[in-house]
């Protein structure tokens, strides 16, 4: 069922990456790999997640040259990952030349392939700041977002406030994964656009990203219940 839960592992160390993936059980299936946890134990983890049969977002926002991209991209497949991502400002040449490479050497098993449009730690302000002449956000994302497909992309990276109009002007199959989520009952922390897993779902999202309202809760596997049934769903 929609939207599935990834669970934000934003870790230095292996060990409490252990003790959440243990804690929660079956009642998540995806976990996000970003930057802390790859740059201190990277392999070990993604290979402890493939043992416990999890499936991996790694969550490194690539951009560089394309040939770098591709390169990087190719040297993901050994872990097993199942989604991966890269900034859509690297290009349209960045993102196809590495969907062609990785959908060259791993066919049907290629990982889905997303572009990160504006992180949800950014605003208006940010675009303003950056001269980025725009009327709203949500347009700048959506352009975003066609350059994405465009490229051969699978979806985008983006706060559900925006899955509206990119699933109206992109088509449902075009997928969103929206970081920036939290209960109703959380606080947003560093997020400026965030939203509640009840509207991510409403708003039609493919994946939600969640972390310390998981994985700072004194029972994980029961916060990762409770946000299912705040969506309106259990297994």
């Amino acid at each position: 069922m929609k939207p599935e839960i990834i669970v934000a592992l934003d870790y230095s160390e292996l060990e409490p990456v252990k003790g959440i993936v243990e804690s929660v059980g079956d009642a998540v299936n995806w976990y996000k790999v970003g930057l802390e946890l790859f740059v201190s134990c990277g392999p070990d983890a993604l290979s402890y997640l493939a043992d416990k049969g999890k499936k991996v977002f790694l969550d490194l926002k690539f951009h560089d040259i394309p040939n770098t991209v591709s390169k990087v991209c190719l040297s993901s497949l050994k872990y097993g990952v199942s989604m991966m991502n890269m900034h859509v400002q690297g290009g349209e040449e960045m993102m196809k030349t590495a969907v062609d490479k990785v959908s060259e050497s791993a066919g049907d098993k290629r990982p889905l392939m997303l572009g990160v449009t504006v992180l949800t730690s950014l605003d208006e302000n940010h675009l303003s700041q950056y001269g980025i002449v725009t009327p709203d956000t949500a347009s700048y994302v959506l352009k975003l977002a066609e350059i994405a497909k465009r490229a051969g992309m699978d979806g985008v990276v983006s706060s559900a406030k925006e899955t509206q109009i990119i699933k109206e002007n992109l088509g449902e199959d075009f997928i969103t994964v929206t970081p920036g989520i939290r209960p109703a009952s959380a606080s947003v922390d560093d997020q400026k656009r965030v939203v509640t897993p009840a509207d991510a779902r409403q708003m039609g999202t493919d994946y939600i990203v969640v972390g310390r309202p998981i994985t700072k809760a004194d029972n994980p596997k029961e916060a990762a219940e409770a946000i299912k049934e705040e969506m309106g769903w259990t297994d």
